[in-house]
Formats: structure tokens, sequence, C-alpha cells
């Protein structure tokens, strides 16, 4: 029993980058994968998250092997501007997706302000609700990350409750769902989807269906939240002697995500599939929540929405956080999440994304130029940070002990070649967005 506390104990880095990669976006798409394809693209959401454990797995193995942080080795090998244009890089990402977290954040407390059988939103009109929703949520984050000193060990033990909750509540669908155990068996096995293969390669335009899958790879496979574990390792204490910790942390962590994913996405499959509810109807976690009412009842309803509302709040932290403690490193300014640099950097993220998303209620207009931005920053993002990692993983001065091995260097240039595939689909869809 010891053993086992002692191990509880011990994992925690995973967890708080499962924490934001499994946030509003991630449960949209994985139930939207199941209510459009059944159980059919299982192994889609597999690779992606054996390719993001890859990846977690190696940015752990550059927290004990290097003696400074990421950007700060970057900075000292390359010249600190180019540690800063990732920072800013990160910092875009981040702060566009907030918007969506903000937004996602209302959707997930509608539920509870409805009464039974509403098919609409009960803060609908009411914009003076949600803007103090949204600004006392984003104040009380910020007197946490002022409050506490050290701010990792409170953020990696919420966290830890976030994502129990998060999965007793998904669990609870899913044993009324009843899904088929053998259809989501058969669907490891990798099958197209109507078109072909072909189809993942075709234009974002020409089936909205694949660019779910897309959107599920790209939710799933987070090489930002990937290239933040690295300084969790760090945060935590770990040492080169402790690598062996990362990669069961690592296992841990994605097996959280992977598997609140596949919750949801079977949950979807077995409740949603070929019945009468319109995928496209899905627009946010809060209509997922509520197609949930007729089938279940209001109270699965809202235990659902319950761990919605958990995962987007961890989502809406952590995020906050990774940005502003790749802003402050960037520029030299703080290394770790509990330097004023990175405190002062995260509230810029909170407060700008904030700013927006109050914008955008008031003028009664979706974030769109903000998830834009996001997305034109993820272009050069994600793939300047997985070529940051094979960068550093593959400097000729980690030898003997600090040697990465040569198989986590082969999955991260798998990883690295992912990110360049989704860059090159975000390409074609924000040129269709700019075009039409």
């Amino acid at each position: 029993m010891n053993r086992i506390l002692e191990f509880l104990r011990s994992i925690g880095p995973a967890i708080i980058v499962a924490a934001v990669v499994c946030g509003p976006g991630s449960m949209l798409m994985s139930s939207k994968t199941g209510a459009i394809y059944g159980y059919q693209m299982v192994w889609v959401l597999v690779i992606a998250a054996v390719l993001m454990w890859s990846m977690v797995v190696l940015s752990a193995r550059l927290g004990v092997v290097h003696e400074h942080t990421l950007l700060q080795e970057l900075a000292n090998r390359l010249g600190r501007p180019v540690a800063a244009v990732v920072g800013i890089f990160l910092f875009l990402v981040v702060a566009g997706f907030q918007v969506s977290n903000n937004l996602a954040i209302l959707a997930a407390v509608e539920p509870f302000a409805e009464k039974e059988g509403a098919t609409e939103s009960a803060l609908e009109g009411r914009t003076g609700v949600k803007v103090g929703i949204l600004v006392l949520l984003n104040l009380f984050v910020i007197g946490v990350i002022y409050r506490f000193g050290n701010l990792y060990k409170p953020v990696e033990r919420l966290l830890k409750g976030i994502v129990l909750l998060v999965v007793c509540s998904f669990i609870v669908n899913l044993v009324l769902a009843k899904p088929d155990l053998g259809a989501v068996l058969r669907g490891l096995v990798p099958t197209p989807p109507e078109g072909g293969f072909r189809a993942f390669f075709s234009s974002p335009a020409a089936d909205a269906n694949v660019t779910v899958l897309q959107a599920l790879v790209a939710t799933t496979f987070s090489v930002a939240g990937a290239f933040f574990q690295s300084y969790s390792v760090r945060a935590k204490g770990w040492k080169l002697p402790d690598a062996k910790k990362g990669m069961i942390d690592s296992l841990v962590g994605i097996c959280v995500l992977g598997g609140v994913s596949l919750i949801l996405m079977t949950t979807a499959a077995a409740a949603l599939h070929s019945k009468s509810v319109d995928p496209s109807q899905l627009n946010s976690v809060g209509d997922i929540a509520r197609q949930f009412e007729p089938l279940f009842g209001r109270n699965a309803k809202l235990v659902f929405a319950a761990g919605i509302f958990a995962g987007g709040f961890g989502a809406f932290l952590v995020n906050a956080l990774i940005g502003g403690n790749m802003l402050a490193d960037g520029f030299g300014k703080g290394s770790t999440m509990n330097d004023r640099g990175t405190k002062h950097a995260t509230v810029l993220a909170l407060l700008l994304a904030m700013g927006i998303a109050i914008v955008c209620i008031l003028l009664d207009i979706k974030p769109v130029a903000a998830i834009t931005v996001a997305q034109a920053s993820t272009v050069l993002g994600l793939p300047a940070l997985a070529l940051a990692l094979l960068y550093l993983a593959t400097r000729p001065d980690l030898e003997g002990a600090r040697r990465v091995p040569r198989w986590m260097v082969a999955m991260g240039s798998v990883g690295l070649v992912l990110t360049l595939l989704l860059t090159t689909r975000t390409v074609i869809q924000l040129y269709a967005k700019f075009a039409a």
C-alpha cells in the first residue's frame, strides 16, 4: 500500500500536460468523431496518443539531461533571438486558444442554469452575467498565481483532483451508453474514412468530417504541451537518475489523456452515432452535454457537464501558465512558473484572452480572429517546437548516460512529420478562409 501511495505521489508532470491537452477542444473533437464515425476511428486516436507519448518522453528526458531549460539551452547555443521567437510562438498559440477556453467555460456552466428539457442556452442574452463569470474566474486564477510562492505543488495537486473528477464524471455516461466492446476493438484496426485514405490529404473544405479527424489529432498530439513537460520535471526536482520515473510518469499522463478521449469517443459512438443527432450542430461542449439529457436524464447531463467544467478549468489554468512560462523564459525573464516574470506573463495571457472573449460576447461574434491567429501561429510554431526538441536531443555533448536513446529521436522525427502534415492542412484552411 505504501509503495502505491509513493507511486501516486511521484507522478505529476505528465498529469499537467494531460490536463492542458485534454481541454474543451479535445473533448469536443473526441465526441464529434464518435458521433460521426462511431467506433471506426479509434485507431486514429491511439496513433495520436502514442506519438504524443513519444514527444512527452523525449521532452522529459531533455529536462533531466540538460543543465538549463530548453529555451535557455536554445539561447546559449543559437542565440537569445531564437529562444525569444520560439517563446513568442508558444505565447501566441496559448493566447489564441485561451479565448476559446474562456468561452468553453461558459458553455460548461450553461447546463447547470437550464431547466429540464431545455434546448437553448440559459445564459442567452445575459451579457452581464457572462462577462461577470469570466472576470471572476480570471481574477480567481490571478489570485492563485500570486498567492503561492511555490506554484508547482498546489497546481499539481489541484490537477490530480481535477483529472479524477473528469474521469469519474465521464465514466458515468459511458456506463449508461453501454458501448459495444467488440466494435471498440475492431476500431483499433486502421480503416479509411469515406473516400479512402486519400481523403486525409484532400482539401479541408472538401470533407468537413475529415477535418474533424484532423482536429482530433491536433488536440491530442500537442507539441506545445509536450514541450512543457521538460519544465514540469525540472519543477518536480528530477535529475538524471530519475529518467525512468519520467518515462513512467509520461505513460501514466498520456494514458489519462488517451483514456478520457476514448471514453468520450465511445460514449458518443454508442449514444449519438446513427441517431437523430446532427454532428454539425455539436459546436461546443455545452451542445454535447445537452444531447445526453433526452437519453440519460438531467442528472447524467449535469454529471457530464461537471466533468467538462473541471477539464476546462484545468486547461484554462495550465494553458495560461505554459504561455507565460515560455514567453518569460524565451526573453530570459523567468525559467520556472514561480518566477515573477512568468507570473506577470501568465497574467498578460489571461487578461489578453479574457479581453478578446468579452469583446466577442459584447459584439455577439465568434472569436474567429483569435482562433485564426492561433492557427497561423501553429503553422510555424509547432514544427519549430518539434525541431527544437530534436535539435536539443541530438547535441554531440550528450554522451554516456546523458545520451538520448535513438528510438526517442526516431519517434520524435515521426512526430515532426505529423506536425508538418497538420501544418499543410492548416495552411490550406487559412488560405480558403482568406480567399472566400
